[in-house]
């Protein structure tokens, strides 16, 4: 439930204007919808990162262990898979001020700009501004559908895996000078 506030004062429509309080909730609307869009996407990079750092430190205790390979390479091809997704939806390379011009932007920047655009305009989004909403959102919905499938089949395999080579969750390393 909103509640007014009693400021003292009124925000009122440009009178050069002529859209319509219509108008102006379309574009409240529609710039709702393009920060859920990369709400998601953004949420979906960190599950990636998350999930993504786990398998290194899963990867580097099997490392650790002599015949583990097939989790080794199982953890490769599931980063691969995740790295995948991850590039789509956001510039991992991007880390300076310059590097936008090197490195193209990928759907959160592409659908953040669009946001730049219809919160520029005095109404209602052009039907432009649907469509490259409509197109990109797309994009988003399949990266986040590919994601979807990979963290309900490929890590589910990937945790299978690691159960049945009985790797420790804690070991404790033997000190080189008692072996002698």
């Amino acid at each position: 439930m909103r509640r007014a506030l009693d400021c003292g004062f009124e925000i009122a429509a440009d009178p050069r204007v002529d859209a319509t309080q219509d108008d102006y909730q379309a574009q409240f609307d529609l710039l709702i919808r393009i920060r859920d869009a990369v709400s998601e996407a953004h949420r979906a990079v960190n599950q990636i990162r998350n999930v993504r750092k786990q398998i290194k430190t899963m990867t580097a205790k099997a490392k650790e262990i002599d015949g583990m390979d097939s989790i080794l390479e199982a953890g490769k091809t599931l980063n691969k898979q995740l790295t995948a997704v991850e590039i789509e939806l956001i510039q991992t390379k991007s880390k300076s001020r310059q590097d936008p011009l090197n490195f193209p932007i990928r759907l959160n920047n592409k659908i953040a700009a669009l946001a730049g655009v219809v919160s520029r305009s005095n109404g209602r989004p052009t039907t432009q501004s649907y469509d490259v909403f409509d197109d990109l959102y797309g994009q988003i919905e399949a990266q986040l559908a590919t994601l979807t499938e990979i963290m309900e089949t490929d890590v589910p395999a990937f945790n299978q895996l690691v159960r049945d080579q009985d790797i420790p969750a804690v070991w404790v390393e033997q000190d080189k000078a008692d072996d002698d």
